[in-house]
C-alpha cells in the first residue's frame, strides 16, 4: 500500500487521548472519520475529527489517555492513495505534482518541482535543479502540460521568468 503524507500531529488536547492535527494543505482535510492512518508503522482508526480550521483535533481508537496521545505526539500523518477522492481533469494534488521532472516547451530539462507554494491566486510550482531555483506559476499561460505517468512537467518560458529571458 502506498502511503501519502498529509500533516502531523502535534500536541495533546484535553485528558482522554486527543491530539491537535496540522494537515500539509490547508484547504483540503483529507482526514475523516472512521479512516484508517499511519503513524510510524502503527495503523490506526480515525474515532473522530473535529474543528473548522486548523489545528483539528482528532481522536484515534484505542489512543484513551493523555499519556497514550503524548506517544504519538510529533509523528506525521499518512494517508494511504486509494483512499484520496478522484479530482476532475486538470486538477492534481501536491504530492503528485511535488517529484515531477520540469522542461521548458523547448525540451530544456531544469530540475524537480520540490514544493507547491499556494499563493491564493494560484499555485506556484519550486523547481530546483543545478545548484538553482525558479518559481513556476500554475497558470495556463506558462505551464503547458502535466503528465502524470512520465513525470513531466512542460512549461513554456515567458518574459522575466527566468535570467536568461528578455524583460
Amino acid at each position: 500500500m502506498d502511503w501519502i503524507p498529509v500533516g502531523r500531529v502535534t500536541r495533546t488536547h484535553g485528558l482522554k487521548g486527543e491530539l491537535k492535527f496540522y494537515p500539509d494543505d490547508q484547504d483540503d482535510l483529507v482526514v475523516q472519520n472512521d479512516q484508517q492512518i499511519r503513524l510510524g508503522e502503527t495503523t490506526f482508526k480515525i474515532k473522530s475529527v473535529r474543528g473548522a480550521k486548523s489545528p483539528f483535533i482528532v481522536k484515534f481508537e484505542g489512543v484513551d489517555s493523555i499519556e497514550a496521545a503524548q506517544s504519538l505526539s510529533g509523528q506525521e500523518v499518512l494517508v494511504a492513495r486509494e483512499d484520496f477522492e478522484l479530482l476532475p481533469e486538470g486538477e492534481y494534488y501536491r504530492f503528485e505534482i511535488e517529484g515531477l521532472k520540469a522542461f521548458d516547451d523547448t525540451g530544456k530539462y531544469y530540475g524537480v518541482v520540490e514544493d507547491v507554494i499556494a499563493t491564493g491566486s494560484n499555485d506556484v510550482y519550486v523547481v530546483r535543479g543545478d545548484g538553482k531555483e525558479w518559481l513556476v506559476p500554475m497558470i495556463d499561460s506558462v505551464v503547458q502540460s502535466i503528465d502524470l505517468e512520465q513525470g513531466k512537467l512542460i512549461f513554456h518560458c515567458v518574459e522575466g521568468l527566468f535570467e536568461d529571458t528578455p524583460v
